[in-house]
């Protein structure tokens, strides 16, 4: 089977690379030429360039491929929603069709968890009435999912996965705010800290996506994946990561009322100022620190046979140890650049 990645250089599709690889499957990547594709190389990955916004790079790039997993998408909260528009549902559009033209056996769709609503959930399902919530990202998501949907009727054998916050090795966003928070002693709960998390540990992820390419009865279907860890909150969360990293627990509270109308003011004001980057409380963020976000994985378990094998303290553990063998490997790296920068000086 010859499965093409898209998002491959991310931190989810690398895991799936990984996943695949390591079980002996052949896997190419679709990929920008500026991409870092070093990691995906030396797993074996072939390479073929483009963007996913460029329809004729998709369909040579689809060519001969059984399985299509698209796992690339335009993540960032503060983007316009044109750009948004054009990554997300243009480029989801453009694979597609070029899988429905190609013949592509099995597509997997890499969709969100923020497509079933800007509310807290409590063991919430798999229906939505996908009410857009204004959030470039998010209305995006939600629209490309529907697109899925609509090629499945016409033939795709398609397959959609809804992840929720994912961290672990190659994790270079979601955690390392949090811990950038965490070093400077910045970091506030909003509310009482102990709002349900949807976490997923990515080889985890990976692990539901390769069984749902591998599942016919995964066709047309919708699943939730997310941690399943009932006790695990906020605040239990954000103690796990500071106490495994050395940092101090936070203790600061905001009330969620206060929390709700700075974030209002932050991003009106962001706006107005046409600032590129985001303020420090955005919606997104917030629904991340106060929402409850509990989701119901139970289909995904019956259907697919999906469990989390890797749990959240041994997540954590792995994350780290990576981080540190990156932050090595970046300190080499800067001392051979160093090193031949003094060798190519004149002598004086």
């Amino acid at each position: 089977m010859k499965t093409l990645i898209t998002g491959a250089t991310g931190l989810v599709g690398s895991h799936i690379a990984e996943k695949l690889c390591r079980e002996g499957e052949e896997v190419w990547a679709l990929v920008r030429t500026s991409s870092n594709t070093r990691f995906l190389e030396g797993l074996g990955v072939k390479l073929r360039y483009g963007s996913i916004t460029d329809p004729l790079a998709v369909y040579e790039a689809v060519e001969g491929m059984d399985r299509v997993c698209h796992a690339a998408a335009l993540t960032e909260e503060w983007t316009s929603r044109e750009l948004a528009y054009e990554v997300n549902v243009e480029g989801t559009e453009n694979l597609l069709e070029a899988s429905l033209a190609r013949g592509v056996e099995r597509f997997l769709f890499v969709s969100s968890l923020s497509v079933m609503g800007f509310r807290n959930h409590y063991n919430t399902g798999l229906e939505t009435d996908y009410a857009k919530p204004g959030d470039p990202y998010i209305d995006t998501k939600m629209d490309a999912e529907q697109l899925v949907r609509r090629f499945s009727r016409f033939g795709l054998a398609t397959t959609i996965l809804r992840p929720g916050f994912m961290y672990g090795p190659r994790d270079r966003r979601f955690l390392q705010r949090i811990l950038s928070h965490l070093e400077k002693g910045t970091f506030k709960f909003v509310g009482d800290g102990k709002n349900k998390m949807n976490l997923n540990y990515a080889g985890n992820f990976a692990d539901a996506v390769v069984l749902a390419v591998r599942t016919p009865g995964s066709i047309g279907q919708v699943y939730n994946i997310a941690n399943d860890d009932k006790s695990l909150d906020m605040q239990t969360f954000i103690f796990k990561v500071a106490d495994l990293w050395g940092f101090a627990r936070p203790n600061a509270h905001i009330p969620v009322i206060i929390a709700k109308a700075a974030t209002s003011i932050m991003e009106r004001s962001a706006k107005i100022m046409r600032k590129k980057q985001p303020p420090l409380l955005t919606k997104t963020r917030l629904k991340f620190l106060s929402h409850n976000l509990e989701f119901d994985i139970s289909k995904a378990k019956e259907d697919l046979g999906f469990e989390n094998r890797v749990g959240i303290d041994q997540g954590l553990a792995l994350t780290k140890e990576w981080m540190e063998a990156s932050r090595q490997d970046d300190h080499r790296a800067e001392e051979a650049r160093f090193a031949l920068h003094v060798q190519g000086r004149p002598h004086d």
